[in-house]
């Protein structure tokens, strides 16, 4: 499979017959300048040695050696092997709200196509992670499951409407509970859950579905679609608005942003809430957030490696220039031709030395066309030909600096701290070295590494301590070291005090315990009658006996009594019902 590495320098073809065009006017022009002075006829026998032959081929020559250069220049690229590229990622589902509510207009165009826009917008960020949708309203159904196709996933996104869920209303732990079942259990990933929803639950538990998320280990984090103050549902026919959503009493239903819910769902899993905005583009956060957590090994896939080809049309150019070079415009002997050949010889001997040392040029290609990518933001593009640098010499610090680059763009921060370390051997500059340690540093960092970052920019500015970059950073570090340990001391003071809360709470009962038995054993002890007493007791409940008839005239009130009081409880719970029932 050949492809091309520049393929915008094959526009330069375009100049190739433009500059033959131009070569034949010049030589009509000069041969017209040439016949006002001598007639036609005399021409060969003043300039008997002058060939024109011999001078439309040294413009061809120059216009093929020209040709060449811009194939080389583009730098075709065969497909002869296959390499490993390992795919890292999370597992992600996307709940995403499609009741009712969610096409109100407080958010343009309304709520559910700005999130279906920001779920579209992820993934087209995401790079190795398995991605899945979960829709819901009143009920929850998994649109397409776990998967790495983005494409089909995003083709699944633009179909998704509040028909896609026949039930109306809101469950949002039925959401949870959904994508909890859906996870795939075949790798040992981090899993996370983004719901996208206007907060409105109608019915469901919650509660409980945040708890199997916890004990589940998956963050959760949440984007709240609409506004505090909200807006009513428009109903929509034939593209027409033509009402609002109305209630049973007949008024136009309000539908208001329920930050609440979401936010307790995002602060008890460990994840994150944001407010969605028109203008805004939350799900970059979310992105960010999503970017910190620990990525797994998916699989190794086979993709093809692209060799450099340049040097071999690189080098009929060369060619071409050298025989136009050596070629004259005038008749010549056999000798003088036979002469003419000892340097074109040489030509081919010094063309056959450059495309020896053209091995050894492969090395700064690669790194060429990975610094090529990277400016594009196509980092994994880098990264492999970064990885062909190195294969082809495994010492090269610039190719081990950019491995670490192509990396870390691709947030994969423990990678690029061991390429960049592996770019301190054999470094004796201490500049460089500085560098080097700077790069460990900021990786470490994003990682999560406070203490080993703080380390590493210590190395960096004793080495440079004029580097104000370091030191800011360095700085930066040690604050965020100073919160992780106070957080973690928070924390530990928090569990030793809910240790002794709960001894003290157990003391407290206890006590309690045994003040309530003491109390019990002295009100049997002055309950218990005497002998004879009990004896009198007895004949006087014999004396007051209740006649038969009378019990069971109470008993059949009583019975009357409780058939009315059902009837009215009943009567009570279905006006209840009716108020609180919510199709949107």
């Amino acid at each position: 499979m050949l492809r091309f590495a520049h393929p915008e320098y094959l526009w330069a073809f375009v100049g190739i017959p433009i500059l033959a065009t131009t070569f034949y006017l010049l030589q009509r022009r000069r041969r017209r300048a040439l016949e006002q002075f001598i007639d036609p006829a005399l021409i060969p026998t003043l300039a008997p040695d002058v060939s024109l032959f011999k001078r439309f081929l040294k413009q061809t020559l120059l216009l093929l050696s020209l040709a060449f250069l811009i194939l080389a220049a583009a730098n075709p690229q065969v497909g002869t092997r296959l390499e490993e590229v390992k795919r890292e990622g999370i597992d992600l589902f996307v709940a995403l709200d499609v009741s009712l509510s969610m096409k109100a207009e407080d958010i343009r165009p309304s709520r559910l196509e700005k999130a279906k826009r920001d779920v579209s917008a992820l993934l087209r960020k995401l790079e190795g992670d398995r991605v899945g949708l979960i829709v819901f309203a009143g009920d929850a159904f998994v649109q397409f499951p776990l998967t790495a196709d983005y494409s089909a996933a995003d083709l699944f996104m633009s179909a998704v409407d509040v028909e896609s869920v026949p039930t109306p209303g809101t469950m949002i732990g039925s959401a949870i509970e959904r994508a909890l079942e859906s996870f795939r259990d075949d790798l040992p990933t981090q899993k996370a859950l983004i719901i996208v929803s206007d907060g409105e639950n109608t019915e469901g538990d919650v509660a409980g579905a945040i708890a199997k998320a916890k004990e589940a280990n998956v963050r959760i984090y949440t984007i709240g679609m609409g506004t505090p103050e909200g807006g009513p549902i428009p109903i929509y026919s034939g593209g027409t608005r033509v009402d609002y959503k109305r209630d049973r009493a007949g008024s136009i239903v309000l539908t208001k942003l329920d930050e609440t819910t979401l936010q307790q769902i995002a602060l008890e899993t460990g994840g994150s809430y944001r407010r969605a905005t028109s203008g805004g583009n939350e799900i970059d956060d979310i992105f960010k957030d999503l970017s910190t957590l620990q990525k797994t090994e998916m699989a190794s896939i086979q993709v093809t490696g692209y060799e450099d080809q340049y040097q071999y049309p690189l080098a009929v150019a060369v060619l071409l220039l050298l025989v136009e070079f050596l070629l004259g415009e005038r008749r010549g002997t056999l000798g003088q031709k036979l002469s003419r050949l000892v340097p074109a010889f040489r030509a081919i001997l010094l063309l056959l030395a450059v495309s020896g040392s053209a091995e050894a040029q492969t090395v700064r290609s690669h790194v060429s066309s990975g610094n090529h990518y990277y400016e594009k933001r196509r980092y994994a593009d880098a990264e492999v030909e970064y990885r062909k640098a190195l294969e082809k010499d495994p010492a090269s610090r610039e190719a081990h600096v950019n491995l670490g680059n192509a990396q870390y763009r691709q947030y994969r921060f423990e990678e690029a701290q061991r390429a960049y370390s592996a770019s301190l051997v054999g470094t004796t500059a201490p500049r460089d070295e500085a560098a080097a340690y700077h790069n460990i540093g900021n990786a470490l960092f994003k990682a999560g590494k406070f203490k080993e970052s703080v380390e590493a920019y210590k190395q960096a500015l004793r080495l440079n301590p004029d580097d104000d970059d370091t030191r800011y950073n360095y700085q930066l570090a040690m604050d965020r070291l100073k919160n992780q340990q106070n957080q973690q001391q928070q924390k530990q003071d928090q569990k030793n005090d809910q240790k002794e809360q709960d001894r003290q709470q157990d003391q407290q009962q206890n006590q309690q315990q045994q003040q309530k038995q003491d109390q019990q054993n002295r009100q049997q002890q002055q309950q218990r009658p005497q002998p004879q007493q009990a004896r009198q007791d007895q004949s006087k409940q014999g004396q007051q006996q209740m006649p038969k008839e009378q019990a069971e005239q109470i008993l059949q009130a009583l019975r009357n009594n409780e058939k009315q009081l059902q009837k009215q409880l009943r009567k009570r719970e279905a006006v209840g019902r009716a108020r609180v029932e919510r199709d949107w």
